[in-house]
């Protein structure tokens, strides 16, 4: 079986940060991706300010930004809405098939192997280390990260899981400048409606809530704006109560959506379960390094006092 000192289960951005920092400090490192290609499904809308992405330790490539010119954000309601300049934030749209590719490639040259369409089957106990056994071999390593998304959490908790649909849509009532997010409590309870342009007229718009059938509250959503296209549709389970109460058990840790670190209400997502993949990578090379899993939980104070 091959050998690795860490195996990251989930390619997308917290474990391939993971995989970057664990590498970066010199340990061997494969990150295993159920998908057949890096980035995929993009059920994120890509939203994240410049500042976080830099503090990422990422430069996102040209053809990993799709909008740069978020001016305003609008903000309504059945009976109100207003507008509020966004130009301070810095906020950029990124593509995410084209950004989680550049930070796999970070990895990869710190030494990390990707492997695609290798789903895990299962996880178990091999002395002080693990046995991962996936859908194209059986693998073997001393630390396991769990960056599987929000399913590793269903698989333990379903209460704080809402629906969600996001389409990629060409319509002239997208504006390029202009973020919106429409509340309403009897259509998208506990969450809402959104348009982040990538264009104009072209964006990601999407719906989430509780109970809900998301593809028919979008298609509703979308049929008020008027004319549209749509060239992509999205389905996934947005996880919305906050993170799980341990990131660390033995030489397992958990990271991005799979710990609860997302932020979708305040498009934090990327950057908050980047750094939990960038925190959890150098916490799990300083424990191998130093022979003392007890510096795992540093990982977990770091990102809970961030």
């Amino acid at each position: 079986m091959p050998a690795y000192d860490v195996i990251v289960a989930g390619g997308s951005v917290s474990g391939l940060l993971a995989a970057r920092e664990a590498a970066a400090g010199g340990l061997t490192v494969a990150v295993l991706e159920e998908d057949s290609e890096v980035g995929t499904p993009q059920h994120c809308g890509g939203l994240v300010s410049i500042a976080g992405v830099q503090h990422l330790g990422i430069v996102p490539d040209a053809n990993a930004v799709e909008n740069t010119k978020i001016a305003r954000a609008k903000i309504l309601s059945p009976s109100n809405g207003f507008e509020i300049s966004a130009e301070k934030q810095n906020v950029m749209v990124l593509d995410r098939r084209a950004f989680d590719k550049q930070i796999a490639f970070q990895a990869q040259k710190l030494g990390a192997e990707i492997r695609v369409r290798c789903a895990m089957r299962s996880l178990s106990k091999d002395g002080s280390g693990y046995i991962v056994k996936t859908s194209e071999l059986d693998f073997t390593c001393n630390y396991f990260v769990d960056a599987r998304g929000v399913a590793s959490i269903i698989a333990r908790n379903r209460e704080g899981v809402l629906q969600s649909a996001q389409y990629e849509i060409y319509a002239p009532w997208i504006e390029r400048d202009t973020i919106e997010v429409a509340f309403d409590s009897r259509r998208y309870p506990g969450f809402f409606a959104w348009i982040i342009p990538t264009a104009h007229g072209s964006g990601k718009v999407g719906v989430a809530g509780k109970g809900i059938n998301a593809a028919d509250a979008l298609q509703s959503y979308i049929d008020e704006k008027g004319k549209h296209s749509v060239v992509r549709k999205v389905f996934a389970p947005i996880w919305v109560n906050g993170p799980v109460k341990n990131f660390v058990s033995d030489r397992t840790v958990i990271v991005g959506d799979a710990a609860g670190q997302s932020k979708p209400t305040t498009a934090g997502g990327i950057y908050t379960c980047g750094m939990g993949g960038l925190l959890a990578g150098r916490a799990v090379a300083e424990a191998a390094r130093k022979n003392d899993d007890k510096l795992l939980v540093q990982y977990e104070k770091n990102w809970l006092s961030m």
